[in-house]
Formats: C-alpha cells, structure tokens, sequence
C-alpha cells in the first residue's frame, strides 16, 4: 500500500511539473510550455508585437506566422521579424493583422528542429 501511494505521488508530481498554466500554449507532443506577452496589440491594421517565452528548449528553433482562416481558404499575413533573446526567450515584430476580411486570424506557433522540419505546431486564436 505504502508503494502505491508513493507510486501516485510521485506521477502527480510530475503531472503537475509539466503541466502548462490556462492562459499558454501548450505544445503537448515535447512536454513544452509557452507564455505569450503582448507589448504592442493585438489591434487590426498596424505592427503588432509579442514576446514568447518557452518552458524550456531542446535544440527547438521556434516560427510564428500569423495566419488567417477563411470559409473558403486560409492564407498568412506579412513576414515577421524574430530575434532570438536567449533559446527559450523570444521578440515577435511586425506581426499584421489586416482588418476587413471574413474570417478569424491566428498565430501559428512552430518548433522547428535543426533541419528546419516542423516537430510541432499549435494554433492560438487572437481575440481582436
């Protein structure tokens, strides 16, 4: 009995140590969290900004496309500028919403490997 009950605690332990708080992005597939700050936005028809800050980074590279998803098609959005603070802290500029189109714009996040081959990508709905 004393074996199961240790047994439990220690799998709530680590349940709850990779467990990513309501409000990020939960990359599911490589256990990794992202905390996503808006510092300009998000607004319609101007350069937003965000940083991303990742639990943690495996040798991740991480993209972002804004992305806009249509009744017919979806298409992306200007080219964004990265900077890479540290691997696992991120600057996101240039980040363009266009405003009177039908449709919901996302941000697309993606970790990339080193042969640029996407790992994972998880979808996050702008509230604009």
């Amino acid at each position: 009995m004393k074996y199961l009950f240790l047994t439990l605690l220690l799998l709530s332990f680590f349940t709850k140590a990779h467990a990513c708080d309501q409000d990020e992005i939960k990359f599911i597939e490589n256990g990794i969290c992202a905390k996503i700050n808006w510092i300009i936005g998000p607004t319609y028809n101007q350069f937003n900004e965000i940083q991303v800050i990742l639990s943690e980074n495996n040798n991740f590279r991480l993209n972002v496309i804004p992305w806009m998803v249509m009744s017919a098609h979806e298409h992306g959005s200007r080219p964004i500028v990265m900077t890479v603070i540290t691997p696992t802290d991120y600057l996101i500029e240039k980040i363009y919403f266009m405003g009177g189109m039908q449709g919901l714009w996302y941000l697309r996040f993606q970790l990339l490997n080193e042969q640029n081959i996407v790992l994972e990508e998880v979808r996050s709905l702008v509230s604009l």
